[in-house]
């Protein structure tokens, strides 16, 4: 139903976050990874977002990354986890860490994430691996060429320091000056414009 929000960054706290559109400001459940993510207040940010209806209350989840949301939907349809338990796994590690664990079965890194017993460990995996193996999150499938370097480059910057909002900026404005190699586009990220 919402696909995304995009505004301004209004409050972020490690467990929410509101985006400011229009005069509305839109509250949405977020991971400590998207936390991790969030640029500062008043800065503009887009969040991918999955929408929770209850009997009592309407949830909105929000996610800096497209994956990430991709790996909460998956989460959630295996019995057991459930919402909250599936943004607690988010909040352990970066959606490519936890897929590549449920790929090469290794039950017992999910088992070290707080309220993941060793059956629910066991049960994400047998249930998840050969899903996550044969369907590839929505970005990957989309990506080519640009794209992909651009992925490339900004997980670069973040491995530098940059937040993943302040990486995406950099290597979208090194793009416009022209660069369009990974190496490129690290460079003219790092520069001053």
């Amino acid at each position: 139903m919402i696909e995304f929000i995009e505004g301004t960054l209004a409050v972020k706290t490690p467990s929410h976050a509101v985006i400011r559109v229009g005069d509305i400001g839109m509250r949405g459940l977020i991971s400590l990874t998207t936390y991790d993510d969030l640029p500062a207040l008043g800065d503009r940010v887009r969040l991918w977002t999955h929408l929770q209806v209850r009997d009592d209350e309407l949830v909105l989840f929000a996610f800096s990354q497209i994956e990430e949301r991709w790996l909460f939907r998956h989460l959630i349809s295996v019995n057991g986890v459930g919402p909250r338990l599936a943004m607690t796994v988010l909040s352990a590690a970066r959606a490519e860490t936890i897929r590549r664990a449920v790929a090469e079965g290794d039950s017992d890194r999910l088992k070290s994430i707080p309220r993941i017993g060793a059956k629910t460990a066991e049960r994400i995996v047998l249930e998840l691996k050969k899903k996550l193996g044969e369907e590839l999150p929505e970005t990957m499938t989309a990506q080519s060429g640009a794209a992909s370097e651009m992925r490339e480059a900004t997980d670069a910057l973040c491995a530098l320091g940059f937040t993943r909002a302040e990486a995406e900026k950099a290597v979208g404005a090194a793009l416009k000056r022209g660069a369009n190699t990974v190496e490129e586009l690290v460079k003219q990220s790092l520069r001053t414009p």
